[in-house]
């Protein structure tokens, strides 16, 4: 993996989730289910350790972060420790294991200990562990007589059980052995849901919204994991069924702003929400968790169809819906997005789940609040992709990224310009989104086409400068559903009218029709009732 280091305003917000956030967490008490087994309430304590501590590994790896480092060394041999003789690492006693959210506590587990394994410390005892982990559950599920059905565990008809499937692939990848590619296949001939096959009702032609329970984040963890095995193994079939996924994810469900979710007050199924953005009876829009897998998922896609335009989508969530999310000073983000964006919606920071479910507080924790920093921290693994000799650069915020170093203030200002610090041959390859107006190379314009990849293979010497201008004129976005609202976009950005008027403090403002707007991320960042904003305006609107 290249390491690329951001230092443009999603920099900045890697740095305070670090130190406010990541830093801050109660490791101890994260790992103290897995010490106790003593989640008898059905209750999912067991995923916030593996959630916040894979986003750590993330930022450490991004970051350098010494102590960050040393952190999470610690608290991973600790929960390393909790595993019993039979390999077992769960939250739940051994007489309640594979109900509630059993399984998925043990797949974030395995997530986290993997990605630490390969980030950071490539120690055969984190692998080992995983893969007891792994065989011990093989014992309890799969297809073999006595054994219990994938899609009877726990909750949403299986979806969320049948989301460990990426960690079985992980495995594979990492060891090679052939039992952890058979038991993901399992997964997916079992369809991942009670309800019907997910993949086979996708090829139907069944829209997301009507996919087994629809349960947005937990489905498309099912289909990002068969991303991952397409990727290692592929498969033209499967390749289609991921791309039609996306597309009519992307079509049907993401909002202007790049997050998505609706129906239930949380904001956490499909339901058709890019046609219903602007509609009341919605409920909550937009839970972080489904912003943050929508992410990982169309990396995925993306590293399968080297296709520009999903990148523009990656782009339009980490600075719309995951900036927008984050509370200015880092501590916290919100769980829905404000709703309803047609105005008086404002950003709410998350509070303690568990108590508020339960009645026994947890430290605050809340599944969002765990899963916002790891939607921002995969800027860092996306910004710039490639070897080398064949970087690809999909963000244009200032970094550096080994010799490459892009300057300037992308997205806040309309130029961009990128140097090599050392001399060679390479192939550039750079992202061309449809508002790039110019690019040239030491003052001669190189022809591009947007929504493709423009590559510029040749001897580089650090004197060469590559300068982006971008046109950041104001455009109206129609409303998907025809309805009569417009959005408005300068680049990247969405812009929203925070309810305090003009704010000088904003990363981007502009007057639109006589109304200060900002950019979405610091609008309504007082992160109170009395803040709200608006992001889809009446078409024809003039200001009084």
């Amino acid at each position: 993996m290249r390491q690329t280091t951001l230092q443009g305003i999603l920099g900045r917000a890697i740095r305070l989730t670090v130190e406010k956030r990541l830093k801050q967490a109660d490791y101890p008490l994260l790992e103290s289910p897995f010490r106790n087994r003593d989640e008898k309430d059905n209750a999912w304590r067991c995923e916030f350790w593996g959630k916040i501590t894979r986003s750590a590994v993330t930022a450490a790896w991004a970051t350098g972060d010494a102590e960050l480092k040393k952190m999470l060394r610690t608290t991973a041999e600790k929960v390393m420790a909790t595993q019993t003789e039979e390999g077992c690492v769960s939250s739940y006693p051994a007489e309640l294991q594979l109900n509630g959210w059993d399984v998925w506590g043990r797949k974030y587990v395995l997530l986290a200990l993997l990605r630490y394994y390969e980030m950071l410390d490539a120690d055969p005892a984190v692998l080992e562990c995983c893969c007891r982990i792994a065989d011990h559950l093989m014992t309890q599920v799969g297809p073999e007589e006595g054994k219990t059905d994938i899609l009877s565990c726990g909750w949403h008809n299986g979806l969320a059980a049948s989301s460990i499937l990426g960690a079985f692939v992980a495995l594979w990848r990492l060891t090679k052995e052939e039992r952890y590619r058979a038991f993901a296949e399992y997964i997916i001939r079992r369809g991942c849901s009670s309800l019907g096959n997910i993949f086979d009702d996708l090829r139907a032609g069944i829209v997301p919204a009507l996919l087994g329970s629809a349960k947005a984040y937990e489905m498309t963890s099912c289909f990002q994991g068969m991303a991952e095995l397409v990727l290692l193994e592929p498969d033209p079939a499967r390749q289609e069924t991921l791309i039609r996924y996306y597309e009519a994810v992307r079509d049907r469900e993401i909002f202007v702003t790049g997050v998505g979710g609706a129906k239930d007050i949380c904001g956490e199924y499909w339901y058709d929400g890019a046609l219903r953005q602007t509609r009341p009876g919605s409920y909550g829009l937009g839970e972080t968790c489904v912003t943050a897998t929508w992410i990982h998922y169309c990396m995925r896609i993306l590293e399968l169809t080297d296709d520009a335009k999903v990148a523009d989508e990656l782009e339009k969530s980490l600075y719309n819906g995951i900036l927008g999310a984050m509370a200015p000073d880092g501590t916290n983000w919100v769980h829905i997005n404000p709703t309803p964006l047609t105005g008086g919606g404002w950003k709410r920071c998350a509070d303690d789940q568990i108590g508020r479910g339960f009645g026994t507080p947890y430290g605050g924790n809340d599944c969002c609040r765990a899963q916002g920093p790891e939607g921002l921290v995969s800027a860092a693994l996306f910004a710039v992709t490639g070897p080398e000799t064949e970087p690809t650069v999909n963000l244009f915020e200032p970094l550096v990224s080994g010799d490459l170093v892009i300057e300037g203030n992308y997205p806040c200002e309309p130029e961009a310009t990128l140097h090599f610090t050392t001399g060679g041959r390479r192939k550039l390859r750079l992202r061309t989104p449809g508002f790039l107006a110019q690019v040239t190379l030491d003052g001669s314009a190189i022809p591009f086409i947007p929504g493709k990849y423009l590559e510029i293979d040749r001897e580089w010497i650090p004197g060469d400068r590559l300068k982006l201008t971008f046109d950041f004129t104001l455009r109206e976005i129609p409303a998907p559903d025809g309805s009569p609202y417009v959005a408005v976009k300068r680049g990247p950005l969405v812009l929203a009218a925070d309810s305090r008027g003009d704010l000088p403090e904003a990363n981007v403002r502009a007057l639109w029709r006589g109304i200060p707007l900002c950019d979405y991320a610091s609008a309504g960042n007082l992160m109170c009732e009395t803040n709200p904003l608006t992001v889809w305006f009446p078409a024809g609107t003039i200001s009084k």
